[in-house]
């Protein structure tokens, strides 16, 4: 499922342009099934920005960064695989400084460098 996922990501779109897209996606006749984490509502008007493969050990898919309407704060949201064919949309609300370091979970927004 990862891979017709990946297929269909863009950049340039909105969170919530996002999750409409891969709505309808089915991968070995499963269909796929996605949802926003409630306290992820409210960011789902940033755009995607870049993602990044998940950590191989998690649940995580996909790591994004998102950039806010106004294009002054980056978050990182997730794409995690919730169980077969159902997926969930996650976003960490503290802001980045840039696009980069949402990218890598190690990296905390306190941390990370204004470009």
């Amino acid at each position: 499922m990862s891979k017709t996922i990946e297929g269909a990501l863009r950049k340039g779109i909105t969170f919530e342009e996002l999750l409409t897209s891969l709505a309808g996606l089915s991968a070995g006749g499963k269909r796929l099934h996605l949802q926003a984490e409630a306290r992820t509502v409210p960011y789902l008007r940033h755009t995607v920005v870049s993602w990044v493969d998940g950590p191989p050990t998690s649940t995580v898919s996909f790591v994004f960064s998102g950039a806010d309407p106004h294009g002054d704060a980056w978050r990182r949201f997730t794409l995690s695989r919730k169980d077969d064919g159902h997926y969930e949309l996650a976003c960490f609300p503290t802001p980045f400084h840039n696009g980069v370091d949402p990218l890598s979970p190690g990296i905390p927004p306190s941390s990370s460098r204004r470009v």
